[in-house]
């Protein structure tokens, strides 16, 4: 009877940390064991870009149930974001704009917040895209969601006019982790598989100060594949940006408060095989004395469009700006990169000179 009771006990554990992993994953396919005690497969659909789940579906994603309900792309969302407020603009040369209607559901024992700053839009690039800082037709997708309770509401993005295979990434900003982030096609059969190899294989270009490498040459980490492509400086930096960063002033960029603007364009790629994300921060870069120490005291500026700061799959490559307000005695002309330089386990900088 014992033995019965211990073996009854196992099983009972194992059905719960069975259920558990179902409801942390999000999945409606499986919940049980099946009849001989062993652990029915827990789907993968939603986990990732090779598995996205398909167009119309709903999918479960951690405490909220989502499905995309209408697509608009190209001009019919262009139009439908125009109409939407008098303040939301044309989309910039050689981009378009995405909306997307969802119904959400909240299936946990807790109150959720919901908005566009939720989700993401990523493609056959493997670039992710947004924050797009427009408003999405009515009804928005902006509100709480109380235990129990439903909503459908629009969301919008900008996105290049070549992006196509487009996904809906889930990747809620309160829930915090990845335990919840699901991806979900917009378009009918899209997914995008996995990098069988990388682009780019590490090399030891640039490992210090004294061997810093120029314009042209390309420094690869186990991460990332890095070049320099331009630089621009005072005035020229100026026109580039815009409003947010143009509003300091022309004078500013040029030297009046004893600081010139200088922007650097680099060629960046996350040279990774597979399918996760990576993302490059926006403090990646910083400028380095002439012993190759960092100088904290230099601001770095909000940059021209396209940022180079931004999520990256295996593969994807963008070329992007970063920008520093760089005191006109400096003359070192020297920057490192080392992402995520105070939480990083191994340390791989180098070293990019722009004199």
């Amino acid at each position: 009877m014992r033995r019965h009771d211990l073996g009854m006990g196992a099983v009972r554990l194992v059905v719960r940390i069975a259920v558990i992993i179902s409801l942390m994953l999000g999945t409606e396919v499986v919940t049980a064991l099946a009849q001989d005690g062993s652990p029915v497969p827990v789907s993968s659909l939603g986990l990732s870009r090779a598995e996205p789940v398909p167009l119309g579906e709903t999918v479960t994603a951690g405490p909220v149930a989502l499905e995309v309900r209408e697509v608009l792309v190209g001009g019919d969302a262009v139009a439908a974001v125009l109409a939407a407020s008098p303040s939301n603009v044309e989309p910039r040369d050689g981009a378009t704009y995405v909306v997307v209607n969802l119904s959400a559901r909240n299936v946990g024992a807790n109150p959720i917040w919901l908005n566009n700053d939720d989700f993401a839009l990523t493609g056959d690039s493997g670039l992710v895209w947004r924050f797009l800082g427009a408003k999405p037709p009515d009804p928005v997708l902006d509100l709480t969601l109380a235990p129990g309770e439903s909503t459908a509401g629009w969301i919008a993005f900008g996105i290049p006019v070549e992006e196509s295979s487009l996904l809906l990434l889930f990747d809620s900003l309160e829930l915090g982790g990845s335990w919840a982030d699901r991806v979900l096609a917009i378009q009918d059969g899209a997914h995008i598989p996995d990098l069988p190899q990388r682009p780019a294989e590490p090399n030891s270009a640039g490992p210090n100060f004294s061997s810093a490498v120029g314009i042209g040459e390309v420094a690869v980490t186990d991460q990332w594949a890095v070049e320099l492509l331009d630089v621009v400086t005072g005035a020229d930096a100026f026109n580039l940006v815009d409003y947010r960063t143009g509003a300091l002033g022309v004078g500013d960029a040029a030297g009046e408060d004893g600081s010139v603007w200088t922007a650097l364009r680099f060629r960046v790629q996350n040279a990774q095989s597979g399918g996760e994300l990576a993302y490059f921060p926006a403090n990646a870069f910083v400028l380095v004395d002439d012993a190759g120490n960092p100088l904290l005291d230099v601001a770095t500026l909000t940059p021209p469009r396209p940022d180079a700061a931004g999520g990256y799959y295996p593969g994807a490559q963008r070329d992007g700006w970063v920008m520093f307000d760089v005191p006109v005695d400096y003359a070192t002309a020297t920057v490192r990169f080392l992402p995520f330089a105070h939480t990083a386990t191994s340390l791989d900088p180098r070293f990019f000179t722009y004199g």
